[in-house]
C-alpha cells in the first residue's frame, strides 16, 4: 500500500469514528434542546354552559398565539367533579358559578377569583301549567337550580322576593343543567333558573315558556367566573396573565362576531349555533363578555345575598382583597383595549 493510499484510508477511518458520533450527538442534543422548549400544557376547567363560551374561543381560535403555555381543557358534568379536581391540583384553574368560587374560598380553598367570564346569561323557565310569576303565591312549586351555591338560586331568591312570593312556597332542588328540560316535560319539577341555552332550548322544544331573563331580575349581575390557584397565581403569573388577556380578547371577539363564536362554542354550550345566537344578540343584554372586572359593588352585593339567603352567616372581612385578585385583568383590558 502506497503512503498516499495509507493517508487517505486514515482520514476516512477517523471521519467514521470521531465525526459521524459527534454528528449524531449534535443531531440528538438539538432533539432534546427542542423538546425541553415545548410549551408546558395547563389544565383548565370547563362544564357545557354559555358562560364558558371565551374559553371555547381561545381554545379554537387563539390557541396557535400562545407563547407561555398549551391550553386544555377539562371538560366534567358536574360541578362537584370540578371541586375535586381544583382541590387534588388536577386544574390549575377552572370556569365555575360566582357563589361556588366565593364559597370554596371561604371554606379555605387557596384560590382567588381573577376574572369574571361574563354578566346575566340566564334564564327563568316554567312550565306552561303555572300562567304567571305570581301564580307561586298560591301555589306549592319545585324549581331546579343548578346548585345551592349558584347565581341561579341568587336570582330565583331574588325574583321571589320582588313578586313578594312566600319562600315557603317554592322548593329549590339542585339538579344538573342536562337534566332540567326533561324533568320539566315529564312534570318533575314546575320550572328551573339555569344558564343559557338551556332555557332557550327548552322554548325552541315547546317546553315550558320563558318567564324572565336574568338582566330583568338583577341586571348586569356577576355569573360565571374564572377561579384560579395560589399556586398558579404564585408560581406562573406570566401564564395566567397571557391566559387571562386572551380571556378577554374572546369577550371581545363575541361580542363583535357572536354568529362566528356560537358556531365555535357548540361543543361548549351544548346547543346548535342558532339556539345560542339567539341568546347572544336578542337582546343583546342577555349575555355579555365585556367588562369583566368585578368592582367592590359586584362583590359586596353579591356576598349579601348570600348573607340574605342564611348560606352565609356574615360577609368576610376584606373579601375584595381576600377573594378576588383583578391586577391580571385590568392588565388584560389596558392591553386589549388601550384608553
Amino acid at each position: 500500500m502506497t503512503l498516499n493510499r495509507l493517508f487517505v484510508n486514515c482520514t476516512k477511518l477517523y471521519f467514521i469514528v470521531i465525526v459521524i458520533p459527534v454528528s449524531l450527538l449534535s443531531c440528538d442534543f438539538t432533539s432534546t434542546q427542542e423538546k425541553s422548549e415545548s410549551p408546558e400544557v395547563v389544565n383548565i376547567g370547563r362544564l357545557i354552559c354559555g358562560g364558558h363560551l371565551p374559553l371555547a374561543v381561545v381554545e379554537k381560535k387563539f390557541q396557535e398565539q400562545l407563547k407561555t403555555f398549551k391550553l386544555h381543557t377539562v371538560q366534567n358534568h358536574d360541578w362537584n367533579h370540578v371541586i375535586a379536581d381544583m382541590k387534588s391540583g388536577k386544574l390549575a384553574g377552572t370556569f365555575i358559578l360566582s357563589p361556588l368560587a366565593m364559597n370554596l374560598i371561604h371554606e379555605g380553598f387557596p384560590g382567588k377569583i381573577v376574572l369574571m367570564a361574563n354578566r346575566n346569561g340566564n334564564g327563568f323557565v316554567l312550565s306552561k301549567k303555572i300562567q304567571s310569576i305570581d301564580d307561586l303565591k298560591t301555589k306549592k312549586s319545585i324549581i331546579a337550580v343548578p346548585h345551592t351555591f349558584s347565581q341561579h338560586h341568587v336570582l330565583l331568591h331574588t325574583i321571589l322576593q320582588q313578586h313578594a312570593i312566600p319562600q315557603e312556597n317554592v322548593k329549590t332542588l339542585s339538579m344538573p343543567p342536562r337534566d332540567m328540560i326533561n324533568s320539566l316535560r315529564n312534570g318533575e319539577i314546575d320550572g328551573f333558573v339555569v344558564g343559557e341555552p338551556e332555557g332557550n332550548r327548552s322554548i325552541s322544544q315547546d317546553i315550558g315558556w320563558m318567564a324572565a331573563i336574568s338582566p330583568q331580575i338583577w341586571k348586569g349581575h356577576m355569573d360565571h367566573v374564572f377561579l384560579a390557584s395560589d399556586s398558579f397565581i404564585k408560581k406562573q403569573p406570566e401564564k395566567l396573565q397571557e391566559l387571562i388577556t386572551q380571556l378577554v380578547k374572546a369577550g371581545e371577539f363575541i361580542e363583535n362576531n357572536p354568529h362566528d363564536a356560537a358556531v365555535m362554542g357548540e361543543d361548549y354550550t351544548g346547543a346548535q349555533a342558532n339556539a345560542f345566537d339567539q341568546v347572544l344578540t336578542t337582546p343583546p343584554d342577555w349575555i355579555t363578555y365585556t367588562n369583566m372586572i368585578a368592582n367592590e359593588n359586584d362583590i359586596q352585593l353579591m356576598a349579601e345575598k348570600l348573607v340574605e339567603m342564611k348560606l352565609w352567616a356574615k360577609i368576610p372581612d376584606d373579601i375584595n382583597n381576600n377573594y378576588f385578585d383583578m391586577r391580571f385583568v385590568k392588565i388584560a383590558e389596558q392591553t386589549v383595549r388601550p384608553k
